[in-house]
C-alpha cells in the first residue's frame, strides 16, 4: 500500500517537477530565505551600523544627542529606519547601492573623521536628493499628515506644518539637521539654493519716492509745535502688548546659520521672527542673562525682558506714539566700572522704521543691521585694527565704540558661518562711496530715532555704512517716570523733509521695531523688540502677521 502511494506522488508534478522535489526545493527556499534575511537583519540593526566596519562612530555620537534617539516619548528611530526603505524591491535596491560603501571602505575613502567631514556635504546631498525623489518616503513610514492634530503642537511647528502640507513639500525640506550635523554651507548647496532664495532686489530698484512739496513745511510744523502725541486722548487708541527682551550676541549672521539657530531655514524662507519666537522672549532674555546661550559677558542682575504697551495714532500729517513700561531696580554690570554704561541717560529709547528695500528687514526688522563684528560682539575688532584700518577716514571707528551697526547691503562681502575659522560679518569689505550713495538715494537704509532721557534730547537718523545720528526738529520725544512706569511719546511728520528719515505714506505698510536702553545701559546691551507692521487705519488686519493698525485721531 506504502509502495503504491509513493508511486502515486512521484506522479503529482509542481510547474514540472515533483512532489518530492518540491519539498526539497521548498525545504531549502525556506532555509537560503532564513539565512539571507538573517543577514539582511543583521546588516541593519544599530550594532552595524556603528561599528568599525562603517567608520561611523563620530556620526553615532552626534545621533545620541538628536531627538530621534532619545525623546519624551521614548519612540526612537535607528540608522535603518531612515537610511533603509521597508518595501522589499527598494530595500534591495539601496542594499546593491550599499556595497559602494564597502568599496569606499576597503579604499580608506573616509576612514577618519576630518576625512569625512571633507565629504560629509556630498554626502548630505546623495541622501537629501533620494529623499526629495522619495518624497521623504521612510519618514513617512512612521510620520503621517493625515495623522497630525496641528491644534495640539506648538504654534511654530502647527504653522509650519500647515504650510508645508499646502505647498506640496516634503519632511526633509524642513529637517535636514534632524539626525546628524548640518555640513558646512548646507544651504548654499544646489540641491537647497533655489528653495531658500529671498529676493528683493526689485524692492530695491523701486528708490526712494520723491518727497512733496510740504514735506519740509510739515518737519518745520513739528518742530514749532513739539510735543504734540502727550496731549492726546490716549485712552481711545488700542494697545498693543510686547515684550522687549536682550538678544545677546544673536547678530543677523547667527540667525542665518541653521547650524547653530534651528530657525535659519525658516528665515531663508521668508518667515518672521516673530512668527516662531512670540511669547518666547522671556525665555530668550533668561538664556542671555544667565550667560546659557548667546551672550558672554556676566550681565549681573540685569533683567532679561521688559513688557511694554505700545499705542499708534495719526493724522493727515503726523504719526503719534505712546510707550508705557514699568521701571526697573537698578542692576550694576559687574564688567563696567560703577556699573553703568551711560550714567547720563537713565533710559534711551529708539524706534526704527524701514520697508523691504532692506533685505531682512521684512523678517528681522532693525536686527538685519546687528553683526557678529560690532562692538562687545564675538568678533568685534582689536582696536589697533580700527585705528590701522584705511577705513577710518570713512567710518567713525576710533571716536565711538568701534563697528557701529550697518546693513548688509553696504559690503561686498559678509561671513555667515565663520568658515575656517573666519571672522564673522564684513565690516571691513566697504562698498565704494558712490554704491553707497546709490543705496541711499534708492531709500536702502533704516531710519532711526532715539531719545535719550539725560538731556531730553531725540535724535534723529538711519543706518546704512554706519549708523548716522543728528539732533532733530522734525522728531520729537517726551518721555517721564511717574510711580515708577515710564510714559514716552513720539510725534513725527509723516513726511520731514530730513534725509533719512523715510517718508510714511498713509496707504503704506512699514517695518517697525523698538529698543530700549534702560538702566543707563549703552552699546548693544538693549532690550529689542520683534519686527512689526505699521499701518495706518487699515480695513483688515491679519492677526497672525502681528502688526500695529495706527488710529485715526482728530486734535
Amino acid at each position: 500500500m506504502l509502495r503504491e502511494r509513493l508511486r502515486g506522488w512521484r506522479k503529482i508534478t509542481i510547474m514540472g517537477a515533483t512532489l518530492g522535489g518540491a519539498v526539497i526545493f521548498f525545504v531549502a527556499g525556506i532555509i537560503f530565505w532564513g539565512g539571507f534575511n538573517t543577514v539582511m537583519e543583521a546588516t541593519n540593526n544599530m550594532k552595524f551600523c556603528s561599528s568599525a566596519c562603517h567608520e561611523m562612530s563620530w556620526v553615532y555620537e552626534e545621533y545620541q544627542d538628536r531627538p530621534h534617539y532619545r525623546n519624551p516619548t521614548g519612540v526612537g528611530a535607528e540608522c535603518s529606519d531612515c537610511h533603509v526603505p521597508d518595501a522589499w524591491g527598494p530595500k534591495m535596491v539601496r542594499k546593491i547601492q550599499a556595497s559602494r560603501e564597502v568599496w569606499h571602505w576597503m579604499l580608506g575613502t573616509v576612514d577618519t573623521k576630518e576625512k569625512f567631514d571633507g565629504k560629509r556635504l556630498q554626502l548630505a546631498e546623495n541622501v537629501w536628493r533620494s529623499m526629495l525623489r522619495t518624497d521623504s518616503r521612510e519618514c513617512r513610514n512612521c510620520h503621517d499628515w493625515s495623522a497630525m492634530d496641528l491644534e495640539q503642537q506648538p504654534a511654530r511647528a502647527a504653522r509650519e506644518h500647515a504650510r508645508g502640507f499646502e505647498q506640496g513639500q516634503t519632511c526633509i525640506e524642513c529637517h535636514q539637521g534632524i539626525a546628524h550635523e548640518l555640513p558646512e554651507a548646507w544651504d548654499e548647496s544646489p540641491v537647497w539654493a533655489a528653495r531658500f532664495a529671498h529676493d528683493t532686489e526689485a524692492d530695491q530698484d523701486r528708490g526712494e519716492p520723491e518727497l512733496p512739496l510740504e514735506a519740509e513745511e510739515l518737519g518745520e510744523a513739528v518742530a514749532a509745535e513739539g510735543d504734540i502725541a502727550s496731549g492726546l486722548a490716549w485712552d481711545a487708541v488700542p494697545a498693543l502688548d510686547v515684550t522687549l527682551f536682550l538678544p545677546g550676541q544673536a547678530s543677523i549672521e547667527w540667525i542665518q546659520d541653521g547650524s547653530e539657530h534651528g530657525g535659519g531655514r525658516a528665515f531663508s524662507f521668508g518667515d518672521r521672527c516673530v512668527w516662531c519666537h512670540q511669547g518666547e522672549e522671556a525665555d530668550i532674555g533668561a538664556l542671555a542673562t544667565s550667560a546659557e546661550k548667546i551672550e558672554t559677558y556676566d550681565l549681573g542682575d540685569k533683567r532679561g525682558h521688559v513688557p511694554m504697551a505700545v499705542q499708534a495714532a495719526f493724522d493727515d500729517d503726523y504719526l503719534y506714539m505712546r510707550f508705557q513700561w514699568e521701571a526697573g531696580e537698578h542692576a550694576p554690570l559687574p564688567f563696567v566700572d560703577g556699573g553703568m554704561m551711560d550714567p547720563e541717560n537713565a533710559i534711551k529709547l529708539t524706534v526704527s522704521f524701514a520697508d523691504d528695500r532692506v533685505d531682512m528687514a521684512d523678517r528681522g526688522g532693525c536686527w538685519a543691521s546687528c553683526h557678529h563684528d560690532s562692538a562687545y560682539m564675538p568678533d568685534a575688532p582689536e582696536a589697533e585694527a580700527l585705528a590701522e584700518s584705511e577705513l577710518a577716514e570713512r567710518l567713525d571707528l576710533i571716536s565711538g565704540n568701534g563697528v557701529t551697526k550697518y546693513l548688509t547691503e553696504s559690503r561686498t562681502e559678509v561671513e555667515v558661518r565663520g568658515r575656517r575659522g573666519a571672522a564673522r560679518g564684513g565690516w571691513d569689505k566697504l562698498k565704494e562711496r558712490e554704491e553707497i550713495d546709490e543705496l541711499f538715494g534708492g531709500g536702502v537704509y533704516l531710519d532711526m530715532a532715539r531719545y535719550k532721557s539725560g538731556s531730553e534730547r531725540t535724535e534723529s537718523g538711519y543706518i546704512l555704512e554706519e549708523r548716522h545720528f543728528d539732533d532733530s526738529e522734525a522728531v520729537v520725544f517726551s518721555a517721564s517716570e511717574a510711580d515708577g512706569v515710564w510714559t514716552a511719546y513720539l510725534t513725527r511728520a509723516l513726511r520731514t523733509g530730513a534725509p533719512g528719515d523715510k517718508p510714511l505714506a498713509l496707504d503704506g505698510k512699514y517695518n517697525v521695531n523698538f529698543a530700549l536702553h534702560d538702566d543707563h545701559a549703552a552699546s548693544r546691551f538693549h532690550h529689542v523688540s520683534w519686527q512689526f507692521g505699521l499701518m495706518f487705519g487699515a480695513d483688515e488686519v491679519d492677526e497672525e502677521m502681528v502688526e500695529i493698525n495706527a488710529t485715526r485721531i482728530e486734535r
